[in-house]
């Protein structure tokens, strides 16, 4: 009697080992639970920059995955999430109707940014998270509006003026109503960014940050460009709901 009672027993503390590990495992794929799970050893801090975009049409892999999901990573963070709402009419900032999903990030510009390419079947919404020692940093919710509103990839929009070493940059924006501000990077033949800006004008002159609301590169001595050199200028024009309205690049060459 006493073996078959140990018998049983064991069985019983099995089981709810397993049943145990399942739920931790269900309520930490929702963003809420995810959150409350951290909060012991991270504080939550909404501060974190990220937008999402129709693939441009120079991807070759925009059929299998197009949409990308662009976000700056500071020096530091790790374990990066991207969680997202399977439906479009749920609550966008109740964090309990976002799901992870397991997506592959790959770099972007040689790692200064960094970016999820993922499919979905009908305009969403999204959140990317990563941590910092002692901090859970998120980003404000993203709307995904690849069918009611594609990325316009139109960099003949785009204009360089030439002057030398401090080019200036200008752009005719025909989704202006629906654009909150306008980020642009500067980037070299490598591919690596030299100067990464926020305006809500139309136009920028390198490396003039009087018209700069945020600069996500902060260097000393200020970025500078060779002469005779060719880099690249890529433009997102980003609204209020994080989505990119409009993009493009061009290539220009210094004198």
């Amino acid at each position: 009697m006493k073996k078959y009672l140990t018998f049983y027993l064991l069985i019983f503390f099995l089981n709810s080992c397993k049943k145990d590990t399942n739920v931790n495992m269900v309520s930490t794929s929702i963003l809420s639970d995810y959150i409350r799970s951290e909060s012991n050893q991270y504080a939550l801090i909404k501060q974190l920059i990220a937008c999402a975009a129709s693939t441009d049409m120079a991807d070759p892999e925009q059929r299998t995955f197009p949409i990308s999901v662009f976000y700056y990573p500071v020096n530091g963070a790790f374990d990066i999430k991207y969680f997202e709402i399977n439906n479009l009419e749920s609550d966008y900032n109740n964090y309990e109707n976002y799901a992870f999903k397991d997506l592959q990030h790959v770099p972007v510009f040689n790692g200064y940014l960094g970016r999820f390419k993922c499919n979905v079947p009908s305009d969403s919404w999204c959140i990317v998270t990563y941590k910092t020692p002692g901090k859970l940093h998120i980003c404000n919710p993203i709307k995904i509006k690849h069918y009611s509103c594609p990325t316009l990839y139109a960099p003949q929009v785009i204009s360089v003026r030439d002057d030398g070493i401090q080019p200036g940059f200008s752009w005719i924006d025909s989704t202006t109503s629906n654009n909150a501000i306008y980020f642009q990077v500067v980037s070299d033949s490598a591919n690596n960014l030299i100067s990464g800006t926020y305006t809500y004008d139309k136009q920028w002159v390198f490396y003039d940050l009087s018209n700069v609301v945020l600069n996500i590169r902060t260097v000393s001595p200020a970025p500078s460009l060779l002469r005779s050199k060719k880099y690249n200028f890529t433009l997102m024009s980003v609204s209020l709901e994080n989505w990119v309205n409009l993009t493009g690049s061009k290539v220009f060459e210094t004198r």
